[in-house]
C-alpha cells in the first residue's frame, strides 16, 4: 500500500502525483466581497510598498452573521494547549541552513511517509511534497508516499495510512509520519483508530492541519451553493463532499470527541500566516483577516493547527502552499528542505512514551 520514493523498492518521483492542497477551495471563494481587494492590487497598484497599499484598499464588508467567530480556536480551550516550540525550530533551522546535520541517529531506523492534502493528486508531476522528501532521501534515509485517496474524507484515508505502516514497519523500522494540511489529519485519525500502529509510529509531523478545522471550510460549506456545486463536482469524479465536511469545525469537534490522538507518540505541528498580495491565496487570506481579524496562510490558522500535547511551530511569511511546493522562489523565508530536516529532527528528539 505504500507508494515509496526511489531505492528499488521505492517510487521513483515521475510516478508520483500531488498537488497543492485546497486550491478548489481558495478559487471558491472568489465569489467574496475580498475579491475586489486582491483584483484592485493585481490590476496595476504599484508593488514597492505592498502590505500598506493592501490596507489602503480594505473597505469595511457587512458580511452577514457571525460566521465562525465563536469556534476560532476552539480546540485550546477544550483540551491541553500545545506547547511553543517555534524558538527550538528556529534554532535548528539556521543549523540546516548552514549545512549541519541536525538528524539523530536514529532517523536512519526509520521510514518517513508523507501523507498528502485535499485534492492533491491533481497536480503536475514533482512539485508536491517532492523537496520535503528530497531533503531526507539526501540523508541516506527511506522514504515514501501514502497513496490516499485526496478526494474523500479522513476515516476512508485512515485505513489507508493504516496499511501503509503496516507495510513499511515490516522489517522492524519505525515509520515517521509527514501530513500536509488534510494529510494531518488522515495520519492522526490513522493513530486513534487503529491503536495497532502505536507501536510501530516514531513520530507524527503536520504541515499547516486543520486539526481543529477551518474557517475557510466551514463557511463555504455552509453556503448551499459551494455545497452543491463543489459537492457535485467532486463526487463527479469519483470523490466524496465528506472529504470537505472532515474539514469543518463541527466535524473536527464530534470527531475528536470520539476518537482523540493517543497520548505517547511524539507529535509537533507547524503552523504559518502571511499577508503576501503576490500569493494565489491572497483572496482566502483577506477574507479571514477582514471578516475575523485573524491571520491565516490562507486556508487554516495557527489557533486550528495543534495538537493537544504537541509541540507548536508558528512561522510567518508562508502561505499554505509553500511549505511543501516546488518553486523558483529563494526569498522565502523558510524551505520545505529546511523545514522538513528541522521538524523532523524536532520530533525525533522527543522521547515516545508509553
Amino acid at each position: 500500500m505504500v507508494q515509496v520514493k526511489r531505492p528499488s523498492s521505492l517510487t521513483p518521483p515521475s510516478q508520483t502525483r500531488g498537488a497543492p492542497d485546497a486550491s478548489t477551495l481558495a478559487r471558491a471563494s472568489k465569489g467574496s466581497n475580498a475579491l475586489a481587494v486582491s483584483d484592485s492590487f493585481s490590476a496595476g497598484a504599484p508593488r514597492g510598498n505592498a502590505l500598506s497599499q493592501v490596507n489602503s484598499l480594505r473597505l469595511p464588508i457587512p458580511w452577514p452573521g457571525k460566521g465562525e467567530a465563536d469556534k476560532i480556536g476552539w480546540i485550546q480551550k477544550a483540551y491541553p494547549p500545545a506547547k511553543d516550540a517555534t524558538a527550538e525550530f528556529q534554532k535548528l533551522n539556521q543549523a540546516v541552513r548552514t549545512g549541519q546535520n541536525v538528524l539523530p541517529a536514529e532517523a536512519k531506523d526509520c521510514v518517513f511517509l508523507a501523507v498528502g492534502g485535499l485534492l492533491s493528486e491533481a497536480a503536475p508531476k514533482e512539485i508536491y511534497l517532492d523537496k520535503n522528501l528530497d531533503a531526507l532521501e539526501a540523508q541516506g534515509l527511506q522514504v515514501g508516499r501514502v497513496p490516499v485517496d485526496t478526494d474523500m474524507g479522513v476515516e476512508h484515508n485512515a485505513a489507508i495510512v493504516r496499511q501503509a505502516v503496516l507495510d513499511a514497519s515490516k522489517n522492524g523500522k519505525q515509520v515517521v509520519l509527514i501530513g500536509h494540511s488534510k494529510g494531518g489529519l488522515d495520519s492522526a485519525a490513522a493513530l486513534a483508530l487503529y491503536p495497532e500502529l502505536k507501536d510501530h509510529v516514531r513520530a507524527l509531523v503536520t504541515l499547516q492541519s486543520p486539526y481543529g478545522g477551518s474557517p475557510m471550510a466551514q463557511d463555504l460549506l455552509d453556503n448551499p451553493l459551494v455545497r452543491y456545486g463543489v459537492g457535485g463536482a467532486i463526487e463527479a469524479i469519483g470523490g466524496s463532499i465528506q472529504a470537505g465536511e472532515d474539514l469543518t469545525y463541527d466535524s473536527r469537534k464530534k470527531f475528536l470527541a470520539e476518537h482523540p490522538m493517543p497520548a505517547g507518540i511524539p507529535a509537533v505541528c507547524m503552523a504559518s500566516t502571511t499577508a503576501n498580495p503576490t500569493s494565489p491565496l491572497f483572496v482566502a487570506e483577506e477574507y479571514m483577516q477582514q471578516r475575523y481579524g485573524v491571520k491565516s496562510d490562507g486556508l487554516v490558522l495557527p489557533q486550528d493547527a495543534f495538537i493537544p500535547g504537541s509541540k507548536s511551530v508558528t512561522l510567518h511569511g508562508l502561505d499554505h502552499l509553500d511549505s511543501t511546493g516546488t518553486t523558483l522562489n529563494p526569498f522565502k523565508p523558510y524551505q520545505p528542505e529546511d523545514l522538513t530536516l528541522s521538524l523532523v529532527a524536532m520530533a525525533l528528539n522527543m522521547p515516545k512514551g508509553g
